[in-house]
């Protein structure tokens, strides 16, 4: 109640931070773009019949959420909530190991973003941490269908040209979210 009164008089009211270093309204961002992330993958197909292909919208929703929320800890909400919605829409051959899938990248953004000083709406720096947490869902799958038996036989064999896709498609998501970053944050932080 003082928090209103001390609100309507002008003055500033403190903001509790619940989870990592995110307040309510960027914990709530996250979720939204983990949604966004975990729906997009399902409800996009586009008859490409490339290996990595969904990176161009799955990584570009990762980098942009990143770029939106610099916080630690954006990025591993986005991958917690877009992994349990893929785990409950059925999504992938892995089961319940799906989550890891969705969960990785989100984690390797959340500790990619510092190192670059959160730049995201540079070209450069999207496109590279868009290829990069590309190969780290690569990798997962690969390390998921290790441990779950499935034959990976093809994937093997093609590795290089599956892992040169996803760094291609992975780095074009990259570049259209830190374009997209580079044109709306202003706009969008200051709306939410």
């Amino acid at each position: 109640m003082n928090d209103i009164k001390r609100c309507k008089e002008g003055k500033t009211v403190s903001v509790k931070n619940y989870i990592f270093d995110l307040n309510l309204k960027d914990g709530i961002r996250a979720t939204m773009f983990g949604t966004l992330d975990g729906i997009s993958t399902d409800v996009l197909h586009m008859p490409l019949h490339m290996p990595g292909h969904t990176s161009i919208w799955w990584m570009g929703i990762l980098v942009f959420g990143k770029g939106i929320i610099p916080r630690f800890g954006s990025g591993i909400i986005m991958g917690i909530v877009s992994g349990i919605l893929a785990v409950f829409m059925g999504l992938g051959k892995e089961g319940i190991f799906v989550f890891l899938k969705y969960f990785v990248p989100g984690l390797l953004i959340d500790f990619m973003a510092p190192l670059f000083i959160y730049k995201l709406d540079s070209i450069l720096v999207g496109g590279v941490c868009g290829a990069i947490i590309s190969l780290s869902k690569l990798f997962a799958s690969i390390l998921v269908g290790i441990l779950t038996k499935i034959p990976l036989l093809f994937l093997v064999i093609g590795l290089g040209y599956v892992a040169l896709s996803h760094v291609i498609f992975g780095a074009i998501g990259g570049v259209l979210a830190s374009i997209i970053i580079k044109r709306l944050k202003t706009r969008i932080v200051n709306v939410f």
